[in-house]
């Protein structure tokens, strides 16, 4: 390496260290000054792994510390003077403040980068990226090496201002065995490794931070003068503000962009700063300029240039502050030119063939957002979403301490939620207390409250939970607004949490006065406030229509009903349920334990939800969990139901109806993994109803929770993926081939009992399904001519024997006389079947296909089947199909007959001689 002379030097450094700086003290100058440039040698080669594990990365080899230099002379301005000792220290920060972004410099700091505790969430996250899902253990101990290299650079990143505290203390042993350190002399290395360590790290730290740890000067070695004291305050601002504004050719060269394969956010940064040119200084400010300009298909180069500038001069301005504010003179740069507007930029990096249009998202009104997208606006007037998404959030801090347990090779961990009501201040209170991983001040007043952002995996909560990430650890929370739909129930909350990493002391209380209209207090909690282990505690004052309490024998308690909406069979409306009824309703497959009482204060506090019990209990019972009945199964006058509620009360009386019928059969299927994913079965045939539909009688859950998606013609429960931030539509994770082996053996079981040709339609259910998921449904009697139902081999015959028929929906042969559903007959060259039949998931968009895996090309599977049948019996190719079903070729004929009188249809020729 070439070393440059004092005469190269910025004049910042040349008033410290040069020939004629503090000449009454040479000797201990030039110690420092020796000492510096022995580093900055080894310390240049050390930076030049950078590119070889971070070439995305723009230069960050020895020319950044001499560039940072020069940046930092023309920050701070002709005012300051530094002292030897201070120039020894700010260079050698300078020069370790990035070494961290190399594989290399890890290992002069003790610990290669796979060996450090972060690693495996390191990993975890990629595999989480691509695959969607935890790693595997085989994931972690032999990982696809790409997707470790992508670990390792953002560990690299990550950590780089962590470790470079510690690099000025790190040593390697030489080729000649003996031990050598990146600060060779051992005085310094003894009197200022650690200071050097800590001005270097503090880049990446807050302002706060800088202030409450650098702000004590450090005195002089015994071989300096005593005035040579170290403002590592000053120190350090300059640092951060001339790392932050080193931005120009220097550190993009464009031989080496034009070498390497950039991604696109790397080729913005390495195109901006090729364009930017030295910033000069002028009424105390950094100008910036790029006369070149940038062109149309170089937008984003030019947003990211002016962001950037936009941040340097935040950071100015922040230290400009920090300065005041510790009685130290301002440096001369105090902000950036040109950032107050896009329009201002362009003046200095003009914008060629486009304008410079700022189009950001921008809300004025958060807390209205909050209360509208955080409330009855997405979820609807159904308030009980809200005891559903605090609930699903105890659960996933249970999950997450049960998952770190595991993965730490801890104890097993008896996870817990518990949910009561208690009376205070003549009001009914909602508790639910969790001992999970609980939230230290940092979530509780910063992630938890950023509306639209989950913070379950997080830098900021791995960063507390090492090993989170690495876990088998699913939240299922997704979308960061579920805590915000508490104020659906009422507008005084109150939140209670204590981080598994600490004591007692470390509990703090979040409180919410008049819901997030006004501004949440953050505070300790008294001791008497303190919780006695780690998690959280939500309490929540319940609006008065909500509940509902009746005096019991005994004296003090009082058991309390909740106004809630209950959705059964297709009915929907309002009833009085107790907590723990409501409960299982909502929570239908949790995942943890959860507790509850219908009493004031938990009293006769019972296992509301088991984990994981609707895999193994009784099948009668889910289906009453389901349909919100209770476990005993319907007793009128026990019924939490208003009687007088007719329409209701029949709903509730065909649940339990069906429940009683299906309960038995339910059969497990299970996901990509072999974990159970839903106990379900098909209706009966006499469940089913005119039109070959059966009761909405599933439900497709968002992980634990209850959604309002059901599954058509299923009976029973589906374990799903929500789609959309309500979490009220999900999709099922059930395998395609679990779910295929299911319906075979449906379909077995359904052919067993199957009624005679002539009442057919009860196979149209099942096969609509089996043909959905790609399994022979030919067998099944799902077609209607003269004769009766006929299966598809019985349809290609007959087919065959016409050269021209018809096709209309089974729908035009109903025939209703009062409450009475009749069938008529259908004439000779009709063929009946369900044109527009389709498996579809209710409740919520229809937008989401399922099943995705489906080979064939038509989303109806009887028309499908049906072109099958053309091209067997006439030789005519299936995917000209669809034009026989444009509704300009249908017609109104007569098709068949009741009790002698003609039947009108809606139908579609077919003749072999058009096809």
């Amino acid at each position: 390496m070439v070393q440059q002379d004092d005469s190269s030097r910025p004049e910042l450094w040349r008033k410290a260290l040069g020939p004629n700086a503090f000449a009454d003290s040479p000797n201990a100058r030039d110690k420092f000054k020796q000492a510096l440039l022995d580093m900055e040698e080894q310390a240049g080669q050390l930076a030049s792994e950078i590119a070889r594990d971070m070439p995305d990365f723009t230069q960050h080899d020895i020319s950044h510390a001499h560039g940072i230099w020069e940046i930092a002379n023309h920050i701070a301005g002709p005012g300051l003077q530094l002292n030897p000792a201070e120039a020894y220290v700010l260079g050698a920060a300078i020069l370790v403040h990035d070494l961290a972004m190399s594989r290399a410099a890890h290992q002069v700091a003790g610990k290669r980068i796979r060996d450090r505790r972060e690693w495996p969430d390191a990993l975890a996250r990629e595999v989480r990226r691509k695959h969607g899902r935890p790693p595997h253990a085989l994931e972690l101990a032999s990982p696809p090496e790409q997707l470790a290299k992508e670990a390792d650079k953002q560990l690299l990143r990550s950590l780089h201002a962590e470790v470079a505290e510690e690099l000025p203390m790190g040593s390697w042993t030489s080729s000649d065995k003996t031990t050598a350190y990146l600060i060779n002399d051992p005085e310094l290395r003894q009197s200022y490794g650690r200071v050097i360590g800590r001005v270097a790290a503090s880049h990446h730290w807050n302002s706060d931070e800088v202030t409450k740890n650098l702000s004590a000067p450090v005195g002089a070695p015994s071989f300096a003068p005593i005035d040579w004291r170290i403002d590592t305050l000053v120190l350090a601002c300059l640092l951060r503000t001339a790392d932050a504004a080193h931005l120009d050719s220097t550190r993009a060269p464009a031989i080496l962009a034009a070498v390497r394969d950039l991604p696109a956010l790397s080729s913005d940064h390495w195109l901006f700063q090729a364009r930017i040119q030295r910033p000069y200084l002028k009424n105390g400010r950094l100008v910036f300029t790029a006369p070149d300009g940038f062109a149309s298909d170089e937008i984003g180069a030019w947003w990211l240039a002016y962001e950037t500038l936009s941040a340097v001069d935040e950071e100015l301005r922040n230290t400009d502050s920090v300065l005041a504010d510790n009685a130290r003179s301002a440096f001369s740069a105090r902000g950036v030119a040109n950032v107050e507007s896009p329009q201002a930029f362009s003046a200095v990096a003009p914008c060629r063939d486009w304008e410079p249009v700022e189009a950001k998202v921008k809300v004025d009104d958060v807390a209205g957002l909050v209360r509208r997208l955080g409330g009855s606006e997405l979820y609807g007037e159904n308030w009980s979403v809200g005891l559903r998404e605090v609930v699903t959030n105890a659960c996933d801090a249970v999950k997450a301490r049960e998952a770190l347990s595991e993965y730490r090779g801890g104890r097993p961990f008896a996870g817990r939620v518990s949910v009561w009501l208690e009376e205070q201040d003549e009001s009914i209170w909602l508790s639910c207390s969790d001992n999970g991983i609980g939230m230290p001040p940092s979530i509780l007043g910063g992630k938890l409250l950023d509306f639209g952002n989950t913070s379950w995996l997080s830098a900021d909560v791995v960063r507390g939970n090492p090993g989170l990430l690495a876990s088998k650890f699913e939240p299922s929370g997704r979308f960061g607004i579920g805590f915000f739909s508490i104020f659906m129930i009422g507008k005084r909350v109150q939140v209670t949490s204590r981080p598994v990493s600490g004591g007692t002391a470390d509990t703090w209380i979040l409180e919410f006065s008049d819901g997030v209209e006004h501004r949440p207090i953050l505070r300790k909690a008294r001791p008497e406030e303190q919780l006695d282990e780690p998690g959280t505690t939500v309490k929540v004052r319940l609006d008065d229509y909500l509940c509902d309490q009746i005096p019991t024998e005994t004296p003090g308690d009082s058991q309390v009903f909740l106004s809630a909406r209950i959705q059964r069979l297709g009915w929907r409306s309002t009833c009085e349920i107790s907590l723990v009824g409501l409960l299982r309703y909502l929570m239908p497959a949790s995942e943890v334990d959860i507790w509850a009482s219908d009493y004031l204060g938990g009293w006769d506090s019972k296992c509301a939800v088991a984990k994981q019990d609707w895999v193994t209990m009784d099948g009668v019972k889910l289906m009453r969990r389901l349909y919100a009945l209770p476990d005993g199964g319907l007793d009128i006058d026990d019924s939490l139901i208003d009687a007088d509620d007719v329409d209701l009360f029949d709903g509730v009386a065909e649940a339990e109806e069906i429940a009683q019928q299906v309960g038995k059969r339910l059969q497990l299927v299970y996901d990509a993994e072999g974990r159970p994913a839903g106990r379900i079965t098909m209706g009966t045939p006499s469940m089913m109803y005119e039109d070959f539909s059966y009761p909405d009688a599933s439900v497709v859950t968002a992980g634990p929770a209850r959604t309002s998606t059901s599954l058509r013609s299923v009976c029973g429960m589906l374990l799903g993926r929500p789609y959309g931030a309500a979490r009220e539509f999900a999709a099922p994770i059930a395998s395609y081939a679990s779910m295929g082996d299911w319906v075979d053996a449906e379909m077995a079981r359904l052919s067993i009992k199957s009624p005679d040709s002539k009442n057919g339609g009860w196979s149209v259910a099942v096969a609509e399904m089996a043909l959905r998921l790609d399994r022979d449904a030919r067998h099944l009697p799902c077609w209607r001519i003269k004769e009766g139902w006929i299966d598809y081999p019985r349809l290609v015959q007959w087919i065959s024997d016409r050269s021209e028929f018809h096709v209309a929906d089974p729908y035009n042969f109903r025939v209703e006389i009062g409450p009475e559903v009749l069938s008529g007959d259908i004439n000779d060259d009709i063929l009946a079947f369900e044109l527009g039949r389709k498996i579809s998931l209710a409740g919520g968009s229809n937008s989401i296909e399922w099943p995705e895996n489906v080979e064939h090309d038509s989303e109806f599977p009887f028309r499908f089947l049906f072109g099958c049948a053309l091209e067997e019996a006439w030789g005519i190719e299936s995917v000209k199909l669809e034009r026989l079903f444009w509704r300009s070729r249908g017609r109104s004929v007569e098709a068949g007959w009741f009790h002698d009188r003609p039947l009108v249809a809606y139908a579609f020729p077919c003749v072999r001689s058009e096809q």
